[in-house]
């Protein structure tokens, strides 16, 4: 540029300082400035008349589509914002590394990192799996005694007159007057007499005194009458007009039919008397908890009458038949309960722990099996679309990290793994963490993934709510859930349970583990509360459905220690009390709000119920309590109309 200035001081060294019109001097400016970009061009800078390079497209400059990095699914020909969040779109990448597979996605290590990418290996171990029951105490079957007359007559006197009377084996129930019973007793004197006479007699004549005062006898014993009775009768060689009937148990009187001065009959049942040393634990099973039950297996279960403390019960029965009504199975275990804590009709919470071989099939308590182990990943690990499981692997690699869609065929879920059936090797690593992060990319770059098996676009049936959209949320946008009748009642007695939720909501959203603790608590108490002969044909069937999976999340929140896995509970909780509010509404005079977080569970995304129309975010609490949108909201409305 030094050279150009110069130049352009000399040639202004001619302007005369006279006589030059105004004109004349814009002119000379004009071509010095015209001739100063031309000599710059000199330097290798193109200059502005220099033409464009042969077979540039500007064209090729501009992206052929845009996308939003939360929601990859949307594809859209310009830029704009994003339908579902409002986020600017950015340009969709075409990923063209031809140096892997379509169904793999290649990053750097420092990506990685910053994706927060965790992996774990495909290991063989031991599965375990826990069913949350619930059921009520009731009598052992078996050790019921039901005391009837086998004598007709009159009750004179009852011993025994109220009902939850303690008695013991050989105390004395009635007294009772018997024609019938005073005539036996004439015989087996007769009898007895009879056999006195003849001693002098012949053998024959003594063995037929002696045969018919042993059937004489014999009859007393069948009337009820007891050997020592027997014996008093003929050590005193009268009839008595009144006899006792004695207890042939112990137990408690849990019915009394007997009243003074009734006449009975043989077979009248006069008392009920129940052994409560050992009861039984009545659960009902759903049909997807059956795989994990098996008889001999021990069940943990508290009540509410002794917090903290923890029951042992075994189960002895599995019911063959389902219900229709409720599609519950009767589970029975019995418990040993000789120190008399436990009550007939106590409601229960059961935990059985049921561990699974290679082929799903449960254990049986203290098994020393020696069997192959099952194949575990992760229950984070794999995608599941409902048809299709997606789990990324990583393959081995020189400096970057590789990763590979695989799709898999699960087995039934243990506790944090999932059984691998089909897709997967031992010591094979997966993505653990991370694993939508890495779909989301793989949609931005147009590859198969976990909602596109092929690539591209997605499926036309896509739902854009995202993967963790609720059946509510997901009926919202096709056809609404309808409302189911029942009585305003009934309703009103859901108001407790959803008193409970939003405690439950608030304290997730204030960060107070405590009391989000307290509230699950309080919302599996609530359920438990409800009468549920207060639903009446489908309405029954969807209550026993939806109250069981609301109790067992909750148990499952008011038992977590961190706050991050309470969160996880309380989205469970969510999705099963928003389908209870849109099939039976609510009584009170509030108004419910519908709300959304896309950003929760790693962008997945999750709903909740709320009472204010301003947001109250419970996945994140402090650090995002406004992030999300109300989506719908429903005033006072009850399944009745």
């Amino acid at each position: 540029m030094t050279g150009s200035g110069s130049f352009i001081g000399r040639l202004l060294g001619f302007i005369p300082r006279r006589g030059v019109g105004l004109i004349g001097f814009i002119v000379l400016i004009a071509l010095t400035f015209s001739l100063g970009y031309r000599l710059s061009g000199d330097n290798g800078t193109p200059s502005l008349q220099e033409p464009m390079p042969e077979g540039h497209d500007h064209a090729a400059d501009e992206p052929t589509a845009w996308t939003c990095s939360m929601h990859p699914q949307i594809q859209l020909p310009t830029e704009g914002k994003c339908p579902i969040c409002f986020m600017d779109l950015i340009p969709l990448e075409s990923g063209g590394d031809e140096s892997i597979d379509p169904n793999q996605l290649r990053l750097t290590a420092t990506a990685a990192k910053l994706a927060q990418i965790q992996t774990q290996p495909v290991r063989r171990a031991e599965a375990e799996a826990e069913v949350r029951l619930f059921g009520r105490l009731t009598y052992d079957e078996t050790r019921l005694s039901y005391i009837t007359a086998w004598a007709p007559g009159r009750l004179d006197k009852l011993h025994i007159d109220f009902t939850g009377a303690t008695v013991k084996k050989g105390e004395p129930l009635v007294t009772m007057y018997s024609p019938e019973l005073f005539g036996v007793q004439e015989e087996l004197i007769q009898a007895l007499r009879a056999v006195s006479s003849t001693s002098d007699g012949g053998r024959l004549l003594k063995a037929t005194a002696q045969t018919t005062l042993e059937a004489a006898r014999e009859k007393l014993r069948l009337y009820g009458l007891t050997d020592q009775q027997v014996a008093a009768i003929e050590k005193r060689d009268a009839a008595e007009d009144h006899l006792t009937i004695f207890s042939p148990a112990s137990g408690i009187v849990i019915h009394k039919n007997a009243l003074e001065g009734m006449y009975v009959t043989p077979g009248t049942r006069l008392f009920t008397i129940a052994d409560l040393s050992k009861l039984w634990v009545i659960f009902d099973a759903y049909e997807t908890d059956l795989p994990w039950l098996k008889v001999g297996q021990t069940v943990a279960f508290t009540t509410r009458s002794f917090p903290g403390e923890q029951f042992e019960a075994v189960i002895t029965f599995i019911d063959p038949m389902l219900s229709t009504k409720t599609r519950t199975t009767r589970v029975r275990a019995e418990v040993d309960n000789s120190g008399g804590r436990l009550k007939p009709d106590m409601f229960t919470h059961g935990v059985v722990t049921a561990q699974l071989d290679a082929d799903g099939v449960v254990k049986a308590t203290g098994s020393a099996d020696e069997t192959e182990a099952p194949l575990l990943v992760p229950a984070t690990a794999p995608l599941i679309t409902g048809k299709r499981a997606v789990v990324y692997v990583e393959i081995p690699h020189d400096d970057d990290r590789l990763f590979e869609g695989r799709e898999v065929l699960l087995g039934p879920r243990a506790g944090d793994f999932y059984i691998v059936n089909d897709g997967l090797r031992e010591g094979e690593i997966v993505v653990a963490n991370g694993a939508f992060k890495i779909d989301a990319e793989l949609q931005i770059h147009a590859k198969p993934s976990m909602m596109s098996p092929e690539g591209g676009a997605p499926p036309p049936d896509h739902d854009h709510s995202g993967p963790s959209a609720t059946p509510v949320a997901a009926a919202r946008q096709s056809k609404p859930v309808e409302a189911v009748a029942i009585s305003h009642q009934a309703v009103m007695m859901l108001t407790g349970t959803y008193d409970a939720y939003f405690r439950f909501q608030a304290a997730l959203a204030d960060d107070d583990l405590e009391a989000a603790a307290t509230a699950a608590d309080d919302i599996a108490a609530e359920v438990n509360a409800v009468d549920m002969k207060l639903f009446e044909g489908d309405a029954h069937i969807l209550w026993m459905e939806l109250s069981n999976d609301i109790a067992k999340h909750a148990v499952a929140a008011a038992a977590g220690m961190d706050i991050e896995k309470v969160r996880a509970s309380f989205e469970l909780v969510s999705n099963s009390i928003i389908n209870l509010h849109n099939m039976f509404g609510h009584a009170d005079e509030r108004t419910f709000y519908l709300a959304f977080c896309p950003m929760a569970f790693d962008n997945r995304g999750a709903h909740w119920l709320q009472t204010g129309s301003i947001i109250n975010n419970p996945y994140f609490g402090a650090a995002m309590l406004r992030c999300g949108e109300i989506r719908d909201e429903t005033t006072s409305v009850e399944g009745a109309g």
